[in-house]
């Protein structure tokens, strides 16, 4: 069996916390514009060829894996009368958004374990805030679904991600570029390399879709200030 690559490994184990921004939270990532355009529709058209035009960059002959969070919400909390946090939607619908949210993360998660080999990470860290129990998110998994020569459905999860249509902030990993790839919403996406050498060597083949905001940043990291 062929020794993992260094981004396998990383995702993989528990020690990668991998959660947003994931441009600053990564030495050797790199950040990209993907809306641009004086109008709504002009802007989400780039967005999303721009998207794509990236991910075949970064992935030639296809990403060998995805992952994905699932969450694991405790709503047995305690409290006052919830219904006086969500004055203006009837009760009703509170729980019907509930059983909507969770019905469609488990779909999405039955859904890619029954057709792909698939690996967990289980009880990873969630964000450091207080916010956390707010929401609830007491645990997080991490699912990676391996490819094994089969296609994902690359087009429409990016698809989901910019227009935020049940979005599941899916990252695509290539085990030969040391690279995953994370569209965030219709403003960017990150790209993060486990080497030096291999942000080096796409760099300027991403250039053309950088991030104004962050091109001191990333030229820094280019050059090995990091």
């Amino acid at each position: 069996m062929a020794d993992k690559s260094i981004v396998e490994k990383m995702i993989c184990s528990r020690d990668f916390f991998y959660m947003q921004p994931y441009f600053y939270q990564n030495p050797y990532a790199l950040r990209c514009e993907l809306g641009i355009g004086d109008t709504n529709e002009a802007y989400l058209k780039n967005a999303h060829e721009r998207a794509m035009a990236i991910y075949h960059i970064l992935f030639p002959k296809a990403a060998d894996a995805i992952f994905f969070n699932y969450w694991l919400y405790d709503y047995s909390d305690s409290g006052e009368a919830e219904i006086l946090q969500f004055a203006d939607l009837e009760p009703e619908n509170i729980i019907e958004n509930r059983i909507c949210a969770e019905t469609e993360q488990l779909r999405f998660l039955s859904e890619y374990q029954l057709h792909y080999r698939h690996f967990t990470v289980r009880d990873l860290p969630t964000y450091e805030e207080p916010d956390d129990y707010d929401y609830g998110w007491h645990r997080r998994n991490r699912v990676i679904c391996y490819a094994d020569g089969k296609d994902f459905d690359y087009e429409n999860l990016i698809s989901s991600q910019i227009y935020q249509t049940h979005a599941r902030d899916v990252s695509f990993v290539s085990f030969e570029n040391e690279c995953i790839y994370s569209v965030y919403d219709d403003r960017g996406c990150d790209i993060v390399f486990m080497t030096h050498e291999k942000l080096k060597e796409f760099y300027h083949k991403l250039q053309p879709y950088f991030l104004e905001y962050d091109l001191e940043e990333m030229q820094k990291r280019f050059e090995g200030h990091v």
